[in-house]
């Protein structure tokens, strides 16, 4: 199972605004009618219970959305651009380039902008004013933004199978269930988690048959961190031991301890033990034996037979006891009707806004993201752009933050990758 991948998310920038101007009769240049330019596509993460694994993500690992197009006359706004969908199982986390998980998709249909396209840039129409009747002045388009992300599928089912190699896990999961693994008479034959539907006494919930266990597994030693992190959001666990095992309750005890050091918290999760293969005489005299040798954890103690079911219906009573005492997990589909349930959209924080400068070698450096993008599009051969654009930084407090930093003509600002004289 892919269930651990590092992907590329690029957003779309912003179309450009549009510096136009109508024709009209009395109207100074037939006054500004330049368009804004279109939001650039977001990357959007979205659940889909449909999915199961990572493995669409194996060879496909670069997600681009589409850019805004430019604004253009007769305040004609751009076209946004295409957002980029990538659809998920439930249960995958979203981890940052530091590791920090900034999304747990758990509901079909959630979606996490997991990168927002840029803000398509303002025409000339949005500066007018009565002073400046025709602005030459616009605003470029914000740029998209590229993050490297790795998503982890931790399978959400509400019961775990869990035991040493060839304990029976395969064969109890298609005895419960419709699932349909590889069964067979030797160790390491299920090398993936296995998920099956179970229905019982007009109850149903999810079952998950986790691959066998060895020691050292919390290591990561048999593809020990793989399986174990799929345990970590099962309610209850189902720990069948094989009753053919020389030592069952050292296995038993070897399966916990690897849990515990895996995740400490694992140890608190409810457990049902089950002796396997009763069908088999060996087993079948020795039951009592191994019950008795157990002692204290044999408190939710069942015999079993994954291949014939006997004892199979009692265990599973007390399997839905204990699920109807644990929290729910929080696993929904899409609504039947629109409008039926609000699906989450989960955001990320707001990009930096407001205006701040700083020197650096001798310059005056202004970051200011709206106006660094006014600044782009300016044609500073024209002294019209450029008293339009000094009056704009007056507006929006750069010229009184320069001067309170102690600028003085003659000395260099830095708008973006915009440098000039200050005059």
């Amino acid at each position: 199972m892919i269930d651990s991948v590092s992907i590329q998310i690029t957003s779309g920038s912003g179309g450009d605004g549009a510096i136009s101007g109508r024709h009209e009769k009395f109207v100074p240049r037939g006054g500004p009618d330049g368009g804004d330019g279109g939001r650039g596509g977001n990357v959007i993460i979205k659940g889909d219970h449909n999915e199961n694994t990572l493995i669409n993500f194996r060879y496909l690992k670069n997600f681009v959305a589409g850019n805004g197009k430019n604004g253009s006359k007769a305040k004609k706004h751009g076209k946004d651009g295409e957002d980029t969908i990538i659809k998920v199982p439930l249960g995958t986390q979203i981890m940052d380039e530091a590791g920090s998980v900034v999304a747990d998709i758990v509901v079909s249909g959630e979606e996490y902008i997991a990168a927002a396209g840029g803000r398509g840039g303002y025409g000339n129409v949005k500066y007018s004013s009565s002073t400046s009747q025709y602005p030459v002045i616009a605003q470029s388009g914000e740029l998209g933004s590229e993050h490297s992300l790795r998503l982890e599928l931790k399978l959400i089912a509400d019961v775990g199978i869990i035991g040493v190699p060839n304990a029976g896990k395969s064969s109890l999961i298609s005895f419960l269930t419709a699932a349909r693994p590889k069964v067979a008479s030797y160790p390491f034959t299920t090398i993936e988690p296995v998920l099956g539907l179970v229905e019982h006494r007009e109850k149903d919930f999810v079952m998950v048959d986790i691959p066998g266990l060895i020691e050292g597994a919390h290591q990561g030693i048999g593809l020990g961190h793989e399986f174990l992190r799929h345990i970590e959001r099962t309610r209850v666990l189902v720990h069948l031991v094989d009753g053919t095992s020389e030592n069952p309750r050292g296995d038993f005890h070897k399966i916990n301890r690897e849990l515990e050091l895996f995740d400490e918290s694992l140890k608190d999760k409810p457990q049902i033990l089950a002796i396997n293969k009763v069908d088999l005489e060996e087993v079948r005299i020795l039951a009592e034996d191994v019950r008795d040798s157990m002692g204290e954890d044999a408190w939710r103690f069942h015999i079993i037979s994954a291949i014939s079911g006997e004892g199979v219906s009692e265990m599973m009573d007390e399997v839905v006891q204990v699920l109807s005492e644990q929290p729910t997990l929080n696993r929904r589909k899409l609504p039947e009707e629109p409008g039926e349930e609000n699906i989450p959209i989960l955001r990320p924080q707001p990009r930096r806004r407001g205006v701040s400068v700083h020197q650096e070698d001798g310059v005056y450096i202004v970051e200011a993201p709206g106006v660094e993008r006014i600044a782009q599009r300016i044609d500073y051969e024209d002294w019209l752009a450029r008293m339009q654009f000094y009056k704009h930084m007056q507006k929006t407090g750069i010229v009184k933050a320069l001067e309170e930093a102690g600028i003085t003509e003659g000395d260099t600002v830095r708008i973006g990758d915009v440098e000039w004289e200050w005059d």
